[in-house]
């Protein structure tokens, strides 16, 4: 038996060469198998037997001539290289609102603390803003050092990402300066919309989803330019919020790579709107649509001769649900009606009473400056006002503000509360100042609405259409097509 290492003659029967120390045995590395010493492929599987050598023909004959082809059962490539060169997915092109977000001051931050100290300072930052990019289904793609890259638009796509973008920007501010610590912390933000490819950039094991475009580079120098605790938005991002936020002129700024100045705008704050479209500096013509506002407004005569309406428009996204509510909602205020509208959003699902909340908001003009003791003192003022001061203790609760002193606690059963908070909300001085008259409530979205504020829809719908209330309302939704109501 010859050796295949050095070439020795073995006598018959022999395990290992004497010459060398190999192994005599041609074992398959592949199934095990035992072949002769000659054999350069195993005779069970085809797998090369020698280092370096190709895997057998996957084409073979059959006793007749036919051909037969079979393929082989294991690669001689090794299990390493295949997996070192996975096949990448391909890249998407999308608009996408990317944020870049970044801490000011940390390099001499780094300098005043110790290295532990500055960590866990930045852990804490990190951890602010990852909680409030997570509540509006951002995709946080990369932390740059104490930097941080943010998606609106991927891997899940909204029709309001600017907004969710926007809005994030403004809360992790405000998270970071509510931050508790010896360091106080600011950020800058910089947003910007655009196209971009994303896939899949790196090599091997080192890979990373990261969107490739003119987009990402032109949000970091937005950045570059805010202020602290600022954010700075892009002139595309604007047009996408338009009305929805207040934005101050930032100016055009030229800046490194980018041919062209870029107009930027400062957000300072969300507006509290009376309706999605109101703000609106242009709106298209409605056109085609003259049956449903002529159903609209018929419903609304019903109304002024004391017959409570329930109108409810149904349909996919885009087709101009909002549009028609707005048209009714121009021409109810235009004659001297009240209207209420309580807008859903998917912001406030874990919040059954948001859309009840935020028209009291409204009514009683509290708005987001306004101290704990202030939005008191002015719904202290509206109850008396209507002769409601009774109903003061479900009030606060129904708005978390603190109770005064001089009214008594509520002690009651939460199920006994709901009920006595709907029955306060119903009558009608609590929503019609003197001198009104027919008002309407606009339910906005309410495919948003959870089972938490089905009970009031069902409730409220019943005052109506029974006629317990003493002013006949009417009330529009709109919504997108579900399968189950709330």
């Amino acid at each position: 038996m010859r050796c295949a290492s050095c070439g020795f003659e073995n006598p018959e029967g022999m395990k290992f060469c004497g010459e060398c120390g190999s192994s005599l045995a041609n074992r398959c590395p592949s199934c095990g198998a035992e072949n002769p010493l000659p054999f350069k492929f195993c005779g069970a599987c085809g797998t090369s037997l020698r280092a370096g050598e190709q895997a057998a023909p996957t084409q073979r004959r059959k006793r007749k001539g036919m051909p037969s082809t079979k393929k082989a059962t294991r690669s001689t490539a090794p299990a390493t290289i295949a997996k070192s060169h996975p096949t990448a997915p391909e890249a998407e092109r999308r608009q996408l609102t990317v944020m870049f977000c970044d801490l000011l001051g940390s390099t001499a931050l780094s300098a005043q603390l110790d290295p532990e100290d500055y960590r866990a300072v930045v852990q804490q930052y990190q951890q602010a803003c990852s909680e409030v990019i997570q509540r509006h289904e951002g995709y946080l793609a990369q932390y740059l050092g104490d930097g941080l890259l943010v998606y609106f638009g991927y891997p899940t796509a909204h029709e309001d990402d600017a907004r969710r973008a926007v809005r994030t920007g403004l809360e992790m501010v405000e998270a970071i300066r509510g931050q508790e610590g010896q360091q106080p912390l600011q950020v800058r933000i910089g947003i910007h919309t655009g196209l971009v490819v994303v896939g899949d950039i790196g090599v091997g094991s080192r890979t990373e989803q990261l969107a490739l475009g003119e987009t990402p580079n032109v949000a970091a120098r937005i950045q570059g330019l805010a202020e602290p605790n600022t954010v700075l938005i892009s002139a595309a991002t604007q047009r996408l919020i338009d009305g929805q936020f207040e934005c101050q002129s930032f100016g055009s700024h030229l800046v490194k790579g980018i041919e062209t100045p870029i107009a930027v705008s400062h957000v300072q704050g969300e507006r509290q709107m009376d309706g999605p479209l109101v703000g609106r500096t242009t709106l298209t013509p409605l056109i085609g649509r003259d049956q449903e506002v002529g159903l609209l407004l018929g419903r609304w005569e019903q109304v002024k001769e004391g017959r409570g309406q329930v109108v409810l428009l149904s349909g996919e996204p885009g087709i101009g649900k909002s549009r028609l509510a707005y048209t009714l909602r121009e021409h109810v205020t235009s004659e001297g009606s009240l209207l209420f509208e309580a807008r859903c959003s998917p912001y406030h699902q874990h919040s059954a009473l948001s859309p009840l909340i935020e028209v009291v908001q409204r009514t009683l003009l509290l708005t987001r400056q306004d101290t704990e003791d202030e939005k008191v003192q002015k719904l202290e003022r509206a109850l008396a006002l209507y002769n409601l001061q009774d109903n003061f203790p479900l009030f606060t609760a129904l708005l978390s503000l603190p109770t005064s002193a001089q009214y008594p606690p509520l002690n009651l059963t939460p199920q006994k509360q709901k009920e006595r908070t709907l029955q306060a909300l119903l009558r009608p001085q609590a929503i019609v100042p003197p001198g009104q008259f027919y008002p309407t409530v606009s339910l906005t979205k309410p495919h948003w609405t959870t089972y938490g504020f089905g009970w009031f829809q069902h409730d409220y719908r019943g005052e109506m259409v029974n006629g317990r209330n003493a002013i006949p309302p009417n009330k529009s939704c709109h919504e997108r097509p579900r399968t189950t109501a709330p």
